[in-house]
């Protein structure tokens, strides 16, 4: 009986989203393959599985799957699902599983706050939550947008640069190939009863987890110089909320958080002469594998910024590891988010675009 549900479950789905397509909602290079609940669910129990062998996902044998939180594109379309953890009644961590084959099964996941949870901490009842790649979502309240951070956003903006995006040829270069690797994970995990847990990667250690304060942007930025200071520079501030403060106002960063992207190496440079070393920052204005290996295996974390209009951007991190599924050839960036101390791991890629800004202490 459940089976015949998610069957016409997953038919109206498909005939929804072949409507928006003939009516110019979006796109035919839109059009995708939906995955349903109960895939998504077997997909995540698969997962959480095999990590549940590792040392630091150990605590995860066993846990429960929360009822999935549906997360939708600027279309209202479905993106992915997120499932809470918990284990006799404790929340454990979460999950995201990709709502659609053209992007990674697995899009996120962490022992940390999830999405839903940090709504509820800015006292927002999300009636809808947007995911719009990487680590970048929105909640609908009562008409009204906010970010991770509870800062009201103008929607339309967002929808009118994700369209604006969408047309440059990188963009469509990238969705193309992710569409193609996606597609290919997600067969040989349907077609693959039992996989090992066989996992490769580098974690650098002692970058400070800080908060957001006056930006995401300075703040990621703060996480990095924090770690140079104590790797052999140590004349930067010890008070990391006087070292944001400096680099915020370097930077440029608005009131209400923003960083003009164009901004934020100049600023840390300014901050690196400031006391007393050279300019150590540069900009990378399309991340790829090859950078975030070539940074990480020479232990030098960066920020990196998920982009979802062509002069805006939209959230800030600082990438500390990188990991690869060497199994499905799944690759994931270890970050930290600004809105918790734990480390996220987030799919490469699943974002639409990302600037990196590194630091190489000279």
């Amino acid at each position: 009986m459940f089976g015949d549900w998610m069957r016409v479950w997953k038919k109206l789905l498909v005939v929804a989203l072949a409507i928006a397509v003939l009516s110019g909602i979006v796109g035919t290079a839109m059009a995708m393959e939906l995955v349903s609940i109960a895939e998504a669910k077997e997909v995540a129990k698969k997962f959480i599985f095999r990590i549940s062998d590792d040392k630091e996902f150990r605590e995860w044998k066993g846990v429960k799957l929360s009822s999935p939180i549906v997360c939708y594109d600027i279309n209202d379309n479905p993106t992915a699902y997120l499932f809470e953890l918990k284990k006799d009644g404790k929340y454990l961590g979460y999950i995201v599983v990709s709502a659609t084959k053209d992007n990674y099964p697995i899009l996120e996941f962490s022992k940390g706050k999830s999405p839903l949870m940090r709504a509820s901490e800015l006292g927002i009842k999300p009636e809808k939550v947007y995911y719009l790649g990487g680590v970048t979502y929105f909640f609908k309240q009562h008409g009204k947008y906010y970010d991770l951070f509870g800062n009201g956003v103008n929607f339309k903006i967002i929808k009118q640069g994700v369209k604006e995006l969408l047309k440059d040829e990188k963009v469509k270069k990238h969705l193309a190939k992710r569409s193609a690797e996606a597609k290919s994970q997600w067969k040989f995990i349907e077609e693959t009863a039992k996989l090992d847990s066989d996992w490769y990667g580098i974690h650098i250690q002692g970058v400070p987890a800080l908060l957001w304060h006056r930006g995401c942007t300075p703040t990621a930025a703060a996480m990095v110089l924090g770690y140079w200071d104590q790797h052999g520079y140590p004349k930067f501030p010890d008070n990391y909320t006087k070292l944001i403060d400096e680099l915020a106002d370097a930077m440029g960063t608005w009131d209400n958080g923003y960083t003009p992207q164009w901004q934020v190496s100049s600023g840390i440079n300014t901050i690196c002469r400031k006391y007393g070393y050279s300019d150590w920052a540069s900009d990378v204005w399309w991340v790829t594998w090859d950078m975030v290996t070539g940074e990480i295996s020479k232990y030098r974390p960066f920020v990196l910024t998920m982009v979802l209009h062509p002069e805006y951007t939209w959230h800030s991190v600082t990438v500390i590891g990188y990991a690869i599924d060497i199994n499905t050839n799944s690759k994931y960036i270890l970050l930290y988010n600004t809105w918790d101390t734990d480390v996220h791991y987030t799919a490469f890629g699943s974002w639409l675009g990302a600037n990196a800004h590194k630091v190489v202490p000279t």
